[in-house]
C-alpha cells in the first residue's frame, strides 16, 4: 500500500507537498483502514489547489516503471513548476507491504528523462543512481547480481531494468512494489471524454466491455440502485453490438447513450471499470469522481468502494455531504490547499468523535486550511 507520497516542483506544486495516508486510532469505519494505513480517502479542496495534479503526480511512476497506459498529454505541458528555479522535478513513495517499508524517490527533468533514483528497503538503501554523476552510483549486489549497468541510459529506469533482468521472487519487496505501481489505476470521466491512465494498455469500448462480460442484467440492477430504470437489451447492427433501451409499453427502442445523461455515463464507466479491474487493481485514483453524481449516487459508489478491501482507494471530490463519519473517518479525510494535505484529525486541537458532524464542522471553519 501506499503510505506516503512526497513531491515538488511539478506542475502547481513549486514547494515540497506530503500525502500522509497513516491512520489514527478510531473504533468506527475499521474496513477502511488496513496495517495503519488509509485505505479509503476522500480529498477536498478548493479549485485549482492541486487536486487533479496530485493525481497526476502520484502516477508519474507509471510512465518509467512499468509498460502501461499512460496520459502523455497531460505531463508534457508545464511538467516542472513555472516559477521554480529548479531543473527537475522530485517524487517520494513510501510504500507498506505486511512488515517492510520500501521508499522509491527518483528525479526528473521531464516526463522521460530520470536524474536519479533512489531505493530504501528496510532502512537499507540498496540503489542509489546518479545517472550524471559516477560517483553517486550505489548498486546492493543482492539486487543487482550479475546485470551490465552499463547499458542503462537516463530514459531506462534503473528499478525497472533490474527487476525485468533478475530473478524475481514473489516474497522480495522489490517485487511487491512494482506489481502494485503494475496494478494502480487513474480515471476521470468529463464531459469532453473519459481518460485513464495505468493497469491496462488500450481497451474496448464500454459497451464492448459490457457485452464481452455479458453482465447486461447486473448492470440493469447498478443503474436501479441509482434510481435510474432501464431495460437494456443488445442488438446487432452491421456486425456490431449496440447497446439499445428498450420501452416495452410502446415497443420502442434507442441506443442507451442516447438517452443517458453525463451523469448516467459517469456511473457506466465506473460500473465497467468495477466488473473489468476491481478483481486485480491495488490503487485506485478517481478525480473528481462525483462531478455528475446525484449526492445519493456518490454515497452508493462511495459505500461499495469502501467495501472492496483487495485495493486502496483515492477520491477527490468537492461534495461535503460525504464528509460522514458513517461513510468515512476524520483520518481518511484530507483537505488540501497549495501548501499542504491534511487529514481531518490534523486539522483541528479538537477532540473529534464518531457522533460529530464532520461537514458541519468543516463549514463552520472547525478545521484550518
Amino acid at each position: 500500500m501506499l503510505k506516503k507520497f512526497e513531491v515538488e516542483n511539478f506542475k502547481g506544486f513549486e514547494k515540497n507537498i506530503v500525502l500522509d495516508l497513516s491512520a489514527r486510532e478510531y473504533e468506527f469505519n475499521k474496513n477502511i483502514v488496513v496495517n495503519d494505513v488509509v485505505n479509503k480517502a476522500i480529498i477536498y479542496g478548493k479549485n485549482g489547489v492541486g487536486k487533479s495534479s496530485l493525481g497526476i503526480a502520484i502516477f508519474d511512476i507509471v510512465g518509467h516503471l512499468t509498460d502501461k497506459e499512460r496520459m502523455p498529454t497531460r505531463y508534457l505541458m508545464n511538467y516542472l513548476n513555472l516559477k521554480s528555479k529548479k531543473q527537475y522535478a522530485t517524487f517520494k513513495y513510501t510504500f507498506q507491504f505486511d512488515e517492510d517499508l520500501v521508499i522509491y524517490e527518483y528525479a526528473k527533468r521531464d516526463p522521460n528523462n530520470l536524474i536519479y533514483e533512489k531505493l530504501i528497503i528496510n532502512q537499507n538503501v540498496v540503489i542509489d543512481y546518479n545517472f550524471f554523476d559516477e560517483n553517486i552510483r550505489l548498486l546492493d549486489d543482492s539486487i543487482i547480481g550479475d546485470l551490465n549497468i552499463e547499458l542503462v541510459d537516463n530514459k531506462l529506469s534503473v528499478v525497472k531494468y533490474i527487476y525485468r533482468n533478475t530473478p524475481t521472487n514473489s516474497s522480495e519487496p522489490i517485487t511487491k512494489m512494482m506489481k502494485f505501481v503494475d496494478n494502480m489505476l487513474w480515471y476521470r470521466s468529463l464531459s469532453e471524454g473519459n481518460s485513464y491512465c495505468g493497469f491496462s494498455n488500450g481497451g474496448s469500448t464500454l459497451i464492448d466491455k459490457l457485452y464481452e462480460t455479458g453482465k447486461i442484467k447486473e448492470f440493469e440492477r447498478f443503474l436501479q440502485d441509482n434510481d435510474l430504470n432501464y431495460t437494456l437489451k443488445f442488438v446487432n447492427t452491421n456486425g456490431t453490438h449496440e447497446l439499445m433501451a428498450y420501452y416495452e409499453e410502446s415497443n420502442k427502442m434507442a441506443p442507451f447513450t442516447s438517452l443517458a445523461s453525463t451523469g448516467t455515463m459517469a456511473l457506466f464507466l465506473f460500473y465497467i471499470w468495477s466488473i473489468s479491474a476491481f478483481e486485480e487493481i491495488s490503487f485506485l485514483f478517481i478525480d473528481e469522481f462525483d462531478a455528475f453524481f446525484h449526492y445519493e449516487s456518490a454515497e452508493t459508489i462511495v459505500l461499495q468502494l469502501n467495501k472492496a478491501k483487495k485495493f486502496q482507494t483515492i477520491l477527490t471530490s468537492h461534495n461535503t455531504y460525504l464528509m460522514q463519519n458513517r461513510l468515512t473517518r476524520p483520518d481518511c479525510c484530507y483537505i488540501m490547499t497549495n501548501e499542504r494535505i491534511t487529514n481531518l484529525f490534523n486539522s483541528t486541537d479538537k477532540e473529534i468523535r464518531e457522533a460529530h458532524n464532520l461537514e458541519k464542522m468543516y463549514i463552520n471553519g472547525v478545521f484550518n486550511e
